[in-house]
């Protein structure tokens, strides 16, 4: 295996438009759900990607938003799991120490 000195490896992590369509690809994306939208387009980014199916955990209370999203897109959506997840506080300002919420594992397919 050939060594990559940092700046190398750095300069090629950094070359990201020759993807081919990755077999697999696992995205979390990066701001709070608050923030309208910023989901759908990530996924829509990851779909774009994808060869065959998109996995995707989205609260349960979004459903109807994301099953029209799919349908505008023309994407197969099957709601795997009904899962609750115990959202622990991440700011000083959370009055409670966590939060019990419901979400969907959604596959997305062509």
């Amino acid at each position: 295996m050939k060594k990559l000195r940092l700046k190398e490896l750095e300069c090629r992590l950094q070359q990201v438009d020759g993807f081919e369509k990755p077999k697999l690809l696992l995205e979390q994306y990066p701001t709070r759900p608050h923030i309208a939208g910023t989901d759908m387009t990530f996924l829509k980014t990851a779909l774009e990607m994808a060869r065959t199916a998109v996995y995707s955990l989205h609260k349960s209370s979004t459903r109807e938003h994301i099953q029209k999203k799919a349908a505008e897109w023309k994407i197969k959506i099957d709601i795997i799991a009904e899962l609750r997840y115990d959202l622990p506080a991440s700011y000083k300002f959370h009055k409670k120490k966590s939060v019990d919420i419901e979400v969907d594992l959604i596959r997305f397919s062509f």
